[in-house]
């Protein structure tokens, strides 16, 4: 399913710093990853996908360290 992630929940899950983590994800800002979206959600901030785009492969990305 794909559902928002609170990127909290991937700080608490992979050791990796909020700082790291914002880094990635302007990284998909910046090279036009369209389709992923972020957003602050009450006093957290959450990441997704949209399905409806084909996305090319991220050269690293923070869910490769989560346990599945």
């Amino acid at each position: 399913m794909n559902k928002p992630v609170d990127i909290h929940e991937i700080v608490d899950h992979t050791d990796l710093s909020w700082t790291y983590i914002k880094k990635i994800l302007e990284q998909f800002r910046e090279e036009q990853y369209v389709g992923f979206h972020f957003e602050k959600l009450g006093n957290s901030w959450i990441i997704w996908k949209d399905r409806e785009h084909v996305l090319k492969q991220p050269r690293n990305t923070c869910g490769r360290f989560l346990d599945e």
